[in-house]
């Protein structure tokens, strides 16, 4: 008696490859730029006077929509490798290794975010760093990435 399998072409057969292939390019570059825009609204946050309330507001709210697109993202493009790229060796790319640093400098950037809801100055010092840190490097991630496309 044999054991059966799982094939991923059971999830994605009735897609066109072409599809499938740019899926990840394609949401990852969605995900840089909303990035970029919660970075931008953090950024601006540092030095508004006026409408410091609302940039905090809308920053609070879409930091972690941004970092669960990044997560998603993350996956996404580990599921790829695995099951329709058989060129490359799952995990060895630099690119993989860029997308794992910055999933690693966003859950330091929620941790700190958490902590600053309770007022905690080592969060206040932290949390822009590693915000920044993942913006400069998902540029990086982005670059590694084009070179991977088919």
């Amino acid at each position: 008696m044999s054991v059966p399998t799982f094939d991923a072409r059971l999830l994605t057969g009735r897609l066109c490859p072409a599809v499938i292939v740019y899926l990840h390019p394609l949401s990852g570059a969605a995900v840089v730029v909303l990035l970029a825009y919660v970075a931008s609204l953090g950024l601006r946050l540092r030095t508004a006077r006026r409408d410091r309330p609302i940039i905090a507001a809308r920053h609070a709210r879409l930091a972690p929509l941004a970092f669960a697109s990044v997560l998603i993202s993350w996956l996404a493009g580990a599921l790829s490798i695995a099951w329709r790229r058989e060129d490359l060796t799952f995990a060895s790319t630099f690119h993989f290794r860029t997308g794992t640093a910055m999933v690693v400098l966003l859950s330091g950037s929620a941790l700190t975010a958490r902590a600053l809801r309770r007022d905690r100055p080592a969060a206040r010092a932290w949390h822009p760093w590693l915000g920044a840190a993942a913006v400069l490097l998902a540029a990086a991630h982005a670059v590694a990435g084009l070179r991977l496309m088919p």
